[in-house]
């Protein structure tokens, strides 16, 4: 099943792509701005919940034991 997956999304990717119509849309300047907060905003959102996660993360690896999160 996890093989005829690839091709059957490459498939609907191509399909979805030919079909493709203009949108005849106006992009102003402040729409960049907008696109640029967002990406930096979710940078911002993904370090701080790394952060906040980074020592269940590395137990979740077994990259270290809660004896050592104790000691610090």
């Amino acid at each position: 099943m996890k093989g005829t997956m690839k091709p059957t999304l490459v498939a609907v990717a191509a399909a979805l792509l030919l079909a493709a119509r203009p949108a005849y849309a106006y992009l102003d300047p402040a729409a960049g701005s907008v696109m640029l907060q967002l990406l930096l905003g979710g940078v911002a959102a993904f370090a701080v919940a790394l952060k906040l996660f980074w020592h269940s993360i590395l137990r979740a690896l077994h990259l270290r034991t809660e004896a050592e999160d104790d000691e610090k």
